[in-house]
């Protein structure tokens, strides 16, 4: 009965009003999500940037998420950024601490000889 986490997603209005479907809440959700709703209009994503923070819970974020005193939410903010360089979306994430993990792999290139 408690969230998992709690999301907020934001897209470019005068990008994505090119397809009025993406502005009708009611086709929620969107078969392929919104990279896929980015691509029925042209854009590709090319990165995402994800920035981590943490911080206390504001009161409701405690309540949704079923967490107690002390415990920290943790902040994710993912920026979406298409193949020309422009930010087309962006997408707040808060989890709780205490039973979030994040795990990222940073793939490297060989050094050359």
């Amino acid at each position: 009965g408690i969230a998992l986490s709690l999301i907020d997603s934001y897209l470019v209005h005068e990008v994505v009003a090119a397809n009025p479907d993406l502005l009708d809440a009611g086709n929620e959700p969107w078969p392929g999500g919104t990279h896929h709703q980015l691509r029925t209009i042209g854009i590709e994503v090319d990165r995402i940037i994800d920035e981590v923070t943490a911080r206390p819970p504001q009161g409701d974020e405690a309540e949704l998420l079923g967490i107690g005193p002390g415990v920290a939410v943790l902040l994710l903010r993912k920026i979406s950024v298409d193949t020309t360089g422009r930010v087309v979306e962006i997408s707040d994430v808060v989890m709780p601490g205490d039973r979030t993990v994040m795990t990222y792999q940073t793939h490297l290139a060989p050094w050359s000889s």
